[in-house]
């Protein structure tokens, strides 16, 4: 049986690389393993087992160049992506997983998707949100292109000769880890603590305080999630770069990030001079007390994100301190 916990699937497009220039090959082994690096912990990513049977260079199978020094892989990146691949969960291919004709949904033609891939489809039938890894063959890697876009897809499959629709998440680089878990997290709209647990990779640039407690908000779980994943994919994504870019001008961010439909704004004058009010800003987080003097909001007046300027001591993060209705000002 399938282990629920993992989420990403290697796809065996991710290993062909017959007629791939050879000075191709290491950019690509390169971009492969940099994506695996955080998943392969053991749980999160899986790989099938007739992966392993896969020809990925010329009569040669993926076992062959991963445990055979002579197997055609430069042997740096060979050791490398054996080591990550022991991590990934091994899975063993069953009957629901015997690839059929797919297809992105709006597209005409019909595909053969890889064991990979047809198992990932089959765990999302189930439910549950998951990726497929079609890595290496990005525009960074110079190399062709594998054939299937990136992120959030609507995917066709015949199933017994009727189409049968799923939302499948396409992995190809590093830097499109956080958009999947971000999905994951909107898609099956997560608990509490299961959006705490997947926060630190969906929003990898941001910091999150222990004292978040989404019962702050005025709005609904429901109503509050979405928006929440989308503003704070906004300030992971845009917020330091977007200071910097308007030399730290407030009202030049605000109108950037209005563009972008998110409502933000440091915190008044006023409220500057309201002692008691400036004090409700300051978080605690790891020993040393923040300021979080900018804030975002749902609605005009009701559910806050209330967050701090960079802070240097952690790489230029930002501290989401305060989940809250309305604070005094």
């Amino acid at each position: 049986m399938a282990d629920e916990n993992y989420r990403v699937v290697l796809g065996e497009e991710s290993v062909d690389w017959r007629g791939l220039p050879e000075s191709q090959l290491k950019g690509v082994l390169d971009t492969l393993g940099d994506l695996l690096e955080p998943l392969a912990d053991g749980q999160t990513a899986a790989i099938m087992d007739v992966a392993y049977d896969t020809e990925c260079l010329p009569s040669r199978s993926l076992a062959d160049v991963l445990y055979s020094p002579g197997g055609g892989l430069p042997p740096d990146e060979r050791r490398r992506l054996q080591l990550l691949l022991d991590k990934c969960r091994t899975v063993s291919a069953g009957d629901e997983d015997i690839p059929q004709p797919v297809r992105c949904v709006g597209e005409t033609d019909w595909r053969e998707p890889s064991w990979g891939m047809s198992h990932a489809l089959s765990q999302a039938a189930t439910g549950r949100s998951m990726s497929c890894v079609i890595a290496g063959f990005g525009a960074s890697a110079g190399s062709v292109p594998s054939g299937w876009p990136s992120g959030w897809l609507s995917v066709e499959r015949l199933r017994n000769s009727r189409p049968d629709r799923q939302d499948l998440h396409i992995l190809t680089e590093r830097g499109e880890v956080p958009d999947f878990w971000r999905g994951v997290i909107t898609r099956e709209r997560v608990s509490e603590s299961e959006f705490f647990r997947l926060a630190g990779t969906a929003f990898p640039s941001l910091l999150f305080a222990d004292s978040l407690r989404f019962h702050h908000f005025k709005g609904s779980h429901m109503d509050v999630l979405p928006w929440l994943v989308g503003f704070l994919s906004l300030l992971n994504d845009h917020f330091v770069e977007t200071l910097a870019l308007c030399g730290g001008d407030q009202k030049q961010v605000q109108a950037r990030f209005k563009v972008m439909n998110a409502d933000i704004s440091p915190e008044s004058s006023n409220t500057k001079k309201n002692a008691k009010a400036w004090e409700e800003r300051n978080v605690l987080f790891r020993g040393q007390r923040y300021r979080c003097e900018w804030h975002g909001k749902r609605l005009w007046d009701r559910d806050r994100v209330h967050f701090s300027l960079p802070i240097p001591a952690y790489g230029g993060r930002v501290l989401v301190g305060i989940f809250t209705g309305h604070l005094s000002t």
